[in-house]
């Protein structure tokens, strides 16, 4: 969504994917070895290109993978020919590849790696060597500023797009429906969800996005499918969903879920939470980052297990009318638009010095 702002701004992207390892040797060495040593950008939208890249280790194996995989990725954008005004790291075991670039160099901080990723190696002093070398540091929630010793990050929370306010209403809201929309990894809490199912028998869950399960969790993934032989016609895992359906998909539903694994979410500011809103859909949502994030969206229902998720997805159903107009407009206020102003004046460097955060009733910075 920023990428789209950015162009729309005047500003074209050049946007590396992460890493293929060295397993894809097995099944596609032609694509990885293109990939080892420079990157081939194609036009994936107007004025957005993207390149696939390839290493042998990821780098949060642990400090031997990241030099190594840092090595590489120097090498790699050296030979593209890299001399963008504004590089953005979002890996924090990429960052070491960034030394010598021109131009600013930025962390965009989306996660808290560790909760995520707790298989990763070498993280605390990643992002410590980040709050020492970064030109600027930015987070999607405030609670993630504590992993930069001696920075005051800019805080830039995710938002939603103007079409997805705007688009008309086409379908009507099924009763008993609910829905979940975003990516679909450990996170996701299936133990939560079977119990929320079981206990709410005229209830049913649609589920779209895409799987992103790593291959150790493998098993994790399965037990996610099997809700669907678990609650037949009543769980049903639909797949990607492009944006341009995302209107009617949440206008049909009653309810839209959040069930993450509270120990995952800290940190973190969910983009379903504001797609949801822009369509006045009520939010149930495990705790874990909304009651931090100092910006939860109006009538939000913030649950602890699956008694109080059941309870409050039946409140939600019954809840005043007007609610959702509440919604609707704190999405309103909350568009890429104004997001990604907060997001570029951060990024370049173009804020006065005071600046230290985001008006999160506006998006833009604040004195």
């Amino acid at each position: 969504m920023i990428a789209a702002q950015l162009v729309r701004r005047g500003m074209p992207v050049r946007f590396v994917q992460a890493p293929s390892d060295w397993r894809r040797l097995t099944t596609d060495p032609g694509n990885w070895t293109r990939h080892v040593g420079r990157g081939r950008f194609l036009p994936v939208a107007p004025g957005i290109e993207v390149s696939e890249r390839s290493t042998l280790l990821p780098g949060l194996r642990g400090p031997v993978a990241e030099r190594v995989d840092a090595a590489l990725y120097h090498r790699f954008l050296r030979r593209s020919g890299w001399s963008e005004e504004l590089t953005v790291v979002m890996f924090p075991w990429e960052w070491r590849a960034t030394r010598g670039l021109g131009g600013r160099v930025v962390f965009d901080c989306t996660d808290d790696w560790a909760r995520l990723l707790p298989q990763a190696r070498g993280l605390r002093d990643q992002l410590r060597r980040i709050a020492d070398e970064a030109d600027e540091v930015v987070v999607v929630n405030q609670v993630l500023a504590d992993l930069f010793p001696g920075r005051t990050p800019v805080v830039v929370p995710n938002g939603t797009d103007e079409q997805l306010l705007t688009a008309p209403r086409t379908v009507a809201r099924v009763p008993r429906s609910a829905v979940y929309v975003g990516s679909i990894a450990e996170r996701f809490d299936v133990g939560l969800v079977r119990a929320v199912l079981t206990a709410l028998p005229d209830w049913t869950l649609t589920v779209h996005g895409q799987l992103v399960f790593p291959l150790r969790a493998q098993a994790a993934a399965e037990e996610f499918l099997g809700l669907e032989r678990e609650f037949p016609g009543r769980f049903r895992y639909a797949g990607l969903l492009s944006r341009d359906r995302l209107p009617e998909v949440l206008d049909a539903a009653a309810v839209g879920l959040i069930p993450d694994v509270a120990s995952r979410a800290l940190g973190q500011s969910s983009m379903k939470t504001y797609d949801y809103c822009s369509r006045g859909v009520p939010v149930v949502a495990t705790a874990g980052h909304l009651e931090h994030s100092s910006d939860v969206p109006p009538h939000t229902y913030v649950v602890d297990g699956a008694r109080e998720m059941a309870e409050a997805v039946q409140a939600a159903a019954d809840e005043p009318t007007g609610w959702a107009g509440d919604r609707i407009g704190w999405a309103a206020a909350r568009t890429w638009d104004r997001r990604t102003d907060a997001w570029l004046d951060a990024a370049l460097g173009d804020r006065p010095a005071a600046v230290t955060g985001v008006d999160p009733s506006s998006g833009r910075t604040t004195e």
